[in-house]
């Protein structure tokens, strides 16, 4: 089904970052039957005051404004775009207070996401004045232009804090300090400059809803991936939808402890031995060390296999050395399916399926096991399944204003990031707490 990139590709790169008015506004036009293609209904946003009032605030010059959101679904960017340009200037209308002009953020993206993406995609980062950075690699030039557009520029700056897609919508794990750091840094120039704005941070948590009819999608995507794995389908009525899931779950980790188990010897049965061994299998195809935390470790392969994928000395290789480009290729696209087994075993547990919860909880697993069986067999992020028409519910947070930490930040830089990420963390809980509040399950 996927075929394997055995010729290296000449390093992009894209224009300078520049938000283009016209192209902006062309797509905020089309937006609604695009977003109707990729599944999405206009979001529901709840508390929309806090983000009403963030980007008012912001526009009369009062705050810098970050939005972080939260990035459990791989589309979660499309949707903060049709949240900024279309739900949030209606619900301004709706609560009386209208939003003038164009909204509009500059949005952080992974330097790699151009590399495996489409070519429209690459055309439109830069007219959308959307800032790359890289994860693994020193990146003087991206990170001063973040602080650069965060402390002056026209539009607010959005971006993941959790750095990568994380599978779950309803737990929030680690968070990069990265956020807090442009935080600080904003606030530096606005001092270094004798400016009075505030610098504030918005959580936003993204989650989605369905509509009943959803779970015949849903039975009949658990039957594809029973046919996928040789499972054999329970007989009508005798199995629900956890236990399926459940069943499925389990299959998958034992088929992945035994692919691991001929690779490696002897292995304990269970997910973290299979994630480790994933992560052993990718490092060794470029002699990277098996230390660290998991989520290092995959920032570091995913660098060192897209710099054997993409490179910039193509045109001056020997035959010889074209021909051994292309096997260094071959093997970094082989260790990718590692790395994108282990990234998914990271984020996500294949056994702990709860036995009664609600469709939008098994619709989120069912994805999840769907994306593993697509990278087992040689897709990526972008393979994701899209069945479901989604129903967003967009919930931001109570603002958090980073000049409380100020004197901390003067005295401990350390302790102020680490404070202020876990302000971060615990304001992405209260979020997801006010979500459940208002859909309980």
């Amino acid at each position: 089904m996927y075929t394997p990139q055995t010729e290296p590709v000449r390093t992009l790169t894209l224009p300078e970052p520049k938000v283009n008015r016209a192209v902006v506004r062309f797509f905020r036009a089309i937006m609604h039957p695009f977003a109707r293609i990729i599944k999405f209904r206009l979001p529901v946003i709840l508390h929309p005051e806090r983000m009403v009032d963030s980007w008012h605030a912001f526009n009369a010059g009062k705050i810098r404004l970050l939005v972080g959101f939260r990035h459990a679904y791989g589309d979660d960017p499309q949707m903060m775009v049709y949240t900024i340009h279309k739900a949030l200037p209606r619900y301004a209308k709706k609560i009386g207070r209208p939003l003038r002009g164009l909204t509009h953020v500059h949005f952080v993206y992974g330097a790699e996401v151009p590399l495996w993406s489409g070519s429209f995609v690459r055309w439109v980062l830069p007219k959308a004045g959307a800032l790359p950075v890289n994860h693994v690699k020193m990146d003087s030039p991206g990170m001063n232009r973040i602080r650069n557009v965060l402390s002056h520029g026209n539009y607010p700056l959005a971006l993941a804090p959790e750095g990568h897609v994380t599978h779950s919508s309803e737990t929030v794990e680690e968070l990069e300090s990265g956020t807090a750091r442009f935080c600080f840094w904003c606030m530096e120039d606005l001092e270094r400059e004798n400016r009075k704005e505030d610098m504030v941070f918005l959580p936003v948590s993204i989650h989605y809803r369905y509509h009943p009819r959803a779970e015949k999608q849903l039975a009949r995507m658990l039957t594809d991936m029973e046919k996928e794995t040789g499972l054999s389908r329970p007989e009508t009525g005798g199995a629900d939808t956890g236990s399926r899931l459940a069943r499925l779950g389990k299959t998958l980790l034992d088929q992945l402890d035994a692919f691991y188990r001929e690779e490696q010897g002897s292995l304990p049965e269970n997910q973290a031995s299979v994630l480790e061994a994933a992560l052993r299998a990718c490092e060794r195809f470029f002699a990277l060390p098996h230390d660290g935390a998991p989520s290092n470790r995959i920032y570091r392969v995913r660098s060192a296999a897209w710099d054997r994928l993409f490179r910039s000395d193509i045109d001056s290789l020997t035959p010889l050395g074209s021909a051994l480009a292309g096997r260094e290729s071959g093997e970094a696209w082989y260790a990718m399916r590692h790395l994108e087994t282990a990234s998914i075993l990271h984020q996500m547990s294949l056994t702990a399926i709860p036995e009664r919860s609600t469709l939008e909880v098994y619709i989120e697993i069912a994805n999840n096991f769907f994306d593993l069986v697509e990278r087992l067999k040689g897709g990526t992020l972008k393979n994701r399944a899209n069945r479901f028409m989604k129903y967003p519910v967009i919930v931001p947070g109570t603002p958090v204003i980073m000049n409380e930490y100020r004197e901390l930040y003067r005295n401990d830089k350390r302790a102020a990031l680490d404070k202020a990420t876990a302000r971060f963390r615990d304001s992405y809980l209260e979020c997801i707490r006010e979500y459940r509040e208002a859909y309980p399950r």
